[in-house]
């Protein structure tokens, strides 16, 4: 049932003519998909849930609200990004706060996101190896100072190569 609820294009594409109505709506959305890509008891459906997201641009943008406003799974959403291969390049931004912000394990997930975008600017990689390595001698745990030296040669690669 909560497959059927999420993943049926018709209903998560409808306009809404009260901001109310549609945020409750996404509200529910957004629990169902978390639900859906967290709780071990709907393994199975996962696939269907990627296909889903690959397909209905909305989601993606959904699932990325989830992850800014996940208090515990945040690793498991940010992982279904890259496990379902999600077009996530304009939200590069949002992922490198993660990587410089949030606790290593997390970061990481957020590091395999950026690994596997498809298309940087090379403007915006610019701007973005500023803002890393600006925060680059404030980081003290080492696994992190690692991962963020690497987004920095990440996102230097992507300036020059194009």
């Amino acid at each position: 049932m909560l497959k059927e609820k999420l993943l049926n294009s018709k209903s998560f594409n409808t306009v809404f003519i009260v901001r109310e109505d549609e945020e409750r709506v996404r509200r529910e959305q957004l629990e169902i998909l978390v639900e859906l890509l967290c709780d071990d008891r709907h393994k199975a459906s996962k696939g269907e849930v990627f296909n889903f997201l690959k397909r209905e641009k909305k989601a993606v943008d959904l699932l990325i609200r989830a992850i800014s406003e996940a208090k515990r799974d945040k690793k498991r959403l940010l992982a279904a990004c890259w496990e379902a291969d999600l077009d996530c390049d304009r939200y590069i931004s949002f992922f490198t706060d993660i990587i410089l912000k949030d606790e290593f394990e997390v970061a990481l997930e957020a590091f395999t996101v950026v690994e596997n975008l498809k298309k940087i600017e090379p403007e915006q990689a610019m701007v973005l190896l500023a803002k890393v390595n600006d925060a680059l001698p404030s980081i003290t745990d080492p696994g992190q100072k690692v991962l963020v030296s690497d987004l920095a040669g990440f996102l230097n690669n992507h300036i020059y190569s194009n």
